[in-house]
C-alpha cells in the first residue's frame, strides 16, 4: 500500500500505484476479500517504505500534511472502511523514529484515532528495540525466533522498564485475531499447493485484463495492428530478452515459485503454428545482471541435505539433520533449515543434481549465498565466494554474486554441487542462488534485426526482471536495460510491422514510441502472462487496463528526481503532496503516458455526464464499434479558487472512478460514486480535518489529461 513516490522505487511492482485515493479503493476491496475467506489480512509498510535506498535505516522526512492527504490515506481507509486485522510497520524511521517503534503512527494515529483493533507486525527483521517498540505499540516481532524480545523482554519488565499491562496488552491484540480467525481451535495444517484450473483460468483472465494498450496507430490505408489479423503464410518474428523466458514477477519477498509459467513465445507457437503461421524467435539482447536461475527443464534428482554444522560437510560419515527437495536452484530461508529452535544457529547446505545442458559450451556459473559457498560440477570447484563482500540480496545480508565457468557437454549428465557453510551470526536468513548459463551470440542484435527484415510481423517483448525490480535495490533510471532500446528501433526500421510488449513492472522510457505501431504494457503478468498475452494480442479479450502510474518521458521530470535517493540518511519529501500526475497537471509538464491512460480495440466514448448530488455524476457512454468495450470513467476534482494555497497544493486529484461496460454499436448510462473525502484537508492550525469549500470543477475523463466533461458544484462547510 505504499505509493509510486518515484517510477525506480524497488517494489513499485507490488504497489497499487501512485494515487492515494486509488490505492486506498483497491486496498480496501482486497482487504474485504481476504478477511472473507477468515484470514487476516496484513497491509504494509506503515509508513513512507517507498523506495529502497538504505531502507532498514534511512529516515523519511514528511511534512504532516502530506503524510495525512497521501500516505497515510489508503491506511486509513482500510481501517476504517475494511477493518483490516493486522499491519506491519515499515523498516525505515518517519522523522526520526523507527516506523516500529513510532507511537504516534502505532497507538496515537493507528489505534486511538483510527479505532484500530488489531495486531501490529514488524517487517522481517525490522525491529529495532526490546522497550521501546512495545510502548510505541509493536505486539509482534517478526519473523522468530525472536531477536529482541523473549528473555530480553522478560528482563525488562522486572527491571521495571516496561509495564507489564504493555506486554498484557500486545498478547491479547494476538489472541483476539488468533480468536476472530480460528487459529486458537486448530493446529495449522502442512502447506500446501493449489494448482487448479479454474484459478489458471481466472489467473489468466485478470492477467488479460489488466494489460494496458498504449499505442495502436493506423497505417496508411486506416487499418490497425492490433488484433492481430493473420493468415496461413504469415511470418512472425518474437524477438527480445522476455520473449522466451518471461517475467511472471518480481524480485525480493514477493518471490514465489508458481506451479508453472505460460511464456509468449511457447503460447504464440502453440495458438498459430495450427493455422498455418510461421513463428521464429531471436533473443536480440540479454539484460540479466546475474547469472539467471537454472533452467528446469535440464535438471533432475535435485536434492538439498542440511547439516547440524558446516564441517560435517567434510565428514562422509555424517548423516544430514533434514532432507528436502526443492523445485528451484533459487532457496530463501528465514529460519533455521534444519527447523531447530533459536536463532542464528550454523549449518551446513549440500544442494545437488543432475544437469544435462542442450549446447556444448564453456558454461558461465554464479553463485550468491550468505555464508561460504562452494560449486562444484563433476567434483571440480568452479566458483567460490568465500570472503565476497556483501550486497543487496537476501536482506542485505547475501554476498555479491561470484561467477566462474564450466566447459559442459550437450547431452552429458553433469553432477553440480552447491556446499553451503553459514555461520549466521544472530540473524536467522539464509539461501542460495545458483545460476547456470550458456555463452550468448556475438551479435544478438544483428540476428534479430535480420529475421525480423525476413517476417511479416515483429512482436518484440522488451522488460525488466527481478535484477532490475527487486526487494533491496531501486532502479538507477527508467530506460529499458541493456541493449532494448537500440533493439526496437533497429527492428522497427526494417519490419513491415512492428509490435512491441513491455513486460515490466514500473514506467520505463520509451524513445522508439514513435516509430512502432503498437505498444502493450503487461506488467508483471503472473503465470499464465503468455497465454493471457495472446489473449489480447489475438484481440479474444479486450485490453481494459489503464495506467495506475504516470509515465515520464525522463527521470528527471518526475517529482521526486532532485531529492532521491536520500542523502546523509535522509529522505526529504520536499514535493510534498505533488507526487505522479498531480506533480505534472499542478506544473503543466507533459508526460510519455497519463495516470489513467489506456486504450482500447473497441471506440468507446463518454457522450454526456450531469451532477447527481454532490458525492454522485451521472454519466452516459456510446461504443461506436462494431465489438463490446469498456471505459474507465475518471472524475477529478478541481477547486476553482485557489487564493492561498500552498505551492504543491494538486491543480486536480482523484475523487471517483467506474469501470463500465459497453455493447457493440450501443450505449450505456452508468453512477460514478466520488470519494466522501474528496474535499477535505489537513488544517495545520487546528491539527485536525477540515471541510474545503467554494467551487468545485468536477472533470469527467478517461485519464487525468483527457477530459471530456466539466461540471460545477459549491461545497459547503
Amino acid at each position: 500500500m505504499n505509493l509510486h513516490r518515484t517510477p525506480v522505487g524497488g517494489r513499485n511492482f507490488e504497489s497499487m500505484g501512485e494515487d492515494p485515493y486509488l490505492t486506498a479503493e483497491m486496498a480496501v476491496a482486497y482487504v474485504r476479500g481476504v478477511q472473507s475467506q477468515g484470514v487476516a489480512s496484513c497491509i504494509k509498510h506503515f509508513v513512507c517504505n517507498d523506495t529502497e535506498f538504505e531502507r532498514m535505516s534511512i529516515d523519511s522526512q514528511v511534512d504532516v500534511r502530506t503524510l495525512r492527504e497521501v500516505y497515510l490515506v489508503p491506511f486509513e481507509r482500510a481501517v476504517r472502511d475494511a477493518g483490516v486485522m493486522s499491519v506491519m510497520s515499515a523498516y525505515n524511521k518517519v522523522n526520526g523514529l523507527h516506523a516500529a517503534d513510532h507511537g504516534w503512527l502505532l497507538t496515537e494515529v493507528l489505534r486511538d484515532e483510527w479505532g484500530f483493533d488489531g495486531v501490529v507486525m514488524s517487517d522481517w527483521f525490522g525491529s529495532h528495540s526490546t522497550i521501546e517498540g512495545v510502548i510505541a505499540g509493536l505486539d509482534l516481532e517478526m519473523p522468530g525466533p525472536t531477536r529482541h524480545r523473549g528473555d530480553k523482554l522478560v528482563r525488562a519488565v522486572r527491571d521495571g522498564l516496561v509495564n507489564e499491562a504493555e506486554v498484557r496488552r500486545s498478547v491479547r491484540n494476538l489472541l483476539a485475531v488468533m480468536e476472530r480467525v480460528g487459529a486458537l481451535d486448530s493446529e495449522p495444517g502442512p502447506e500446501t499447493t493449489n494448482d487448479h484450473p479454474d484459478d489458471r483460468a481466472l489467473i489468466r483472465i485478470a492477467s488479460g485484463r489488466g494489460m494496458v494498450l498504449l499505442r495502436n496507430s493506423d497505417d496508411k490505408t486506416g487499418r490497425r495492428p492490433l488484433p492481430l489479423s493473420v493468415a496461413p503464410g504469415t511470418t512472425i518474428a518474437v524477438i527480445g530478452p522476455n520473449a522466451e523466458k518471461c517475467r511472471a514477477l518480481g524480485g525480493g519477498s514477493a518471490l514465489v515459485t508458481p506451479t508453472h509459467v505460460s511464456h509468449p513465445l511457447d503460447a504464440l507457437r502453440t495458438r498459430l503454428e495450427p493455422l498455418g503461421v510461421l513463428v521464429r524467435h531471436a533473443a536480440g539482447c540479454d539484460i540479466n545482471k546475474r547469472v539467471p536461475e537454472v533452467d528446469a527443464s535440464m535438471v533432475a534428482n535435485l536434492v538439498l541435505d542440511i547439516f547440524a554444522t558446516p564441517d560435517e560437510l567434510d565428514d562422509s560419515s555424517a548423516e544430514p539433520i533434514r532432507t528436502t527437495q526443492p523445485r528451484t536452484t533459487q532457496i530463501f530461508w528465514t529460519r533455521d533449515p534444519g527447523r531447530r529452535e533459536g536463532a542464528g544457529l550454523a549449518f551446513g547446505a549440500r544442494l545437488a543434481f543432475d544437469f544435462v545442458p542442450d549446447i556444448t559450451a564453456s558454461w558461465d556459473i554464479g553463485i550468491e549465498t550468505v555464508g561460504d559457498a562452494r560449486v562444484l560440477i563433476d567434483g571440480l570447484v568452479v566458483a567460490n565466494n568465500t570472503g565476497a563482500p556483501k550486497g543487496g540480496s537476501f536482506f542485505g545480508t547475501g554476498r555479491l554474486e561470484v561467477r566462474g565457468s564450466a566447459a559442459l557437454v550437450a547431452g552429458r549428465v553433469h553432477r553440480v554441487v552447491v556446499e553451503l557453510r553459514q555461520s549466521t551470526e544472530g540473524s536467522s536468513v539464509g539461501g542460495i542462488n545458483l545460476g547456470m548459463r550458456a555463452p550468448l551470440p556475438a551479435d544478438m542484435v544483428g540476428e534479430a534485426v535480420s529475421l525480423a527484415a525476413q517476417s511479416d510481423v515483429s512482436i518484440v517483448v522488451v522488460g525488466t526482471n527481478e535484477d532490475w525490480e527487486s526487494e533491496g535495490w531501486d532502479r538507477s533510471g527508467i530506460d529499458l536495460p541493456g541493449e532494448q532500446d537500440r533493439l526496437v528501433s533497429e527492428v522497427a526500421r526494417v519490419s513491415p510491422a512492428t509490435i512491441v510488449v513491455v513486460n515490466a513492472g514500473s514506467p520505463v522510457a520509451m524513445p522508439w514510441l514513435d516509430e512502432v505501431d503498437a505498444v502493450v504494457f503487461t506488467w508483471f503478468g503472473g503465470q499464465e502472462m503468455g497465454e493471457a498475452l495472446v489473449d489480447v494480442l489475438a484481440g479474444d479479450v479486450e485490453p481494459q487496463g489503464r495506467l495506475p502510474v504516470t509515465f515520464p518521458r525522463r527521470m528527471d521530470d518526475t517529482p521526486a528526481s532532485e531529492f532521491h535517493p536520500g542523502r546523509g540518511g535522509v529522505a526529504p519529501y520536499r514535493e510534498g503532496r505533488l507526487v505522479g500526475y498531480r506533480h505534472f497537471d499542478t506544473i503543466g509538464r507533459a508526460p510519455l503516458f497519463p495516470f489513467g491512460f489506456g486504450l482500447g480495440y473497441a471506440d468507446v466514448s463518454i457522450v454526456d455526464a450531469h451532477l447527481i448530488d454532490d458525492f454522485t455524476v451521472g454519466v452516459s457512454l456510446a461504443n461506436a464499434s462494431d465489438r463490446d468495450g469498456v471505459q474507465i470513467v475518471q472524475v477529478y476534482a478541481h477547486a476553482v479558487d485557489r487564493t492561498g494555497f500552498d505551492r504543491d497544493e494538486p491543480d486536480q486529484k482523484l475523487v471517483g472512478f467506474a469501470r463500465v461496460e459497453v455493447p457493440a454499436g450501443g450505449s450505456t448510462d452508468t453512477v460514478v460514486r466520488l470519494d466522501t473525502d474528496a474535499y477535505r484537508y489537513w488544517n495545520l492550525t487546528t491539527d485536525s480535518w477540515a471541510q474545503r469549500t467554494g467551487d468545485v470543477e468536477l472533470r469527467i475523463a478517461t485519464s487525468s489529461r483527457h477530459v471530456s466533461h466539466r461540471l460545477m458544484r459549491r461545497v459547503r462547510a
